[in-house]
Parts: structure tokens; sequence; C-alpha cells
């Protein structure tokens, strides 16, 4: 079925629901019309547990995720400061060197002395 036909076959409907509305008696309507207000008392009644089950389900919910949740795990010790480390392994490496500068210092003299 197409849009068109759809529209059509809706459009009709309205109009024999509109018409079968204006010709009903008195007596009826007043009927339907109590129906429709305890219909809609009875759902005004029944709502506030809805509401408060809502927010309960809600705060239990909120609740539940703050007990949970974990914080991030530390990092050890020694990951802290990654720059820390480098710093650490340039002085060592810059010890090595003036050690070594030392030592070819120190066989330079001994083979001066030597000749």
């Amino acid at each position: 079925m197409s849009d068109q036909e759809s529209d059509k076959l809706a459009a009709k409907a309205r109009e024999l629901l509109d018409e079968s509305a204006e010709h009903m008696d008195a007596a009826t309507r007043s009927r339907l019309h109590q129906a429709r207000v305890r219909a809609l008392e009875s759902r005004r009644r029944r709502m506030p547990w809805y509401g408060w089950a809502t927010g309960g389900v809600f705060a239990a919910s909120a609740a539940f995720a703050l007990l949970v949740y974990q914080a991030p795990a530390q990092l050890p010790l020694n990951y802290a400061d990654p720059t820390e480390s480098l710093a650490v392994d340039d002085m060592e490496l810059l010890e090595d060197m003036e050690f070594m500068a030392w030592m070819i210092l120190q066989e330079s003299d001994r083979q001066d002395a030597a000749s």
C-alpha cells in the first residue's frame, strides 16, 4: 500500500469517525466521557509509585556504580617519572666516560714517563 493510499484511507476513517460522533446521542456521549475521566484518574493514581520507582532505580544504580568503581592502579615507583630515570642513566654514562678519559690520560702519562 502506497503512502497516498494510506493517507486516503486514514482520511476516510477520520471522516466516518467524526460523522458517527456527531450523530451520537447524549447518553452515549456522557458514558464515554465518564469512562475517559475514570481511565485518566486511575492512571494519575498509579503514577506516583512509578515516579518513585524510577528515582529509586536510578539512585540504586548510581550507588552501585560508585561502589564498583575502582581508581586506576598506580604505576610502580621506578616508572613514576620517566625523565628522572633518564637523568640517572645519563649521570652513570657521564661517570663512565670521565673514568675512561682518566684511564686514557693515565696510560698516556705512563707512556710519556717510560719514553
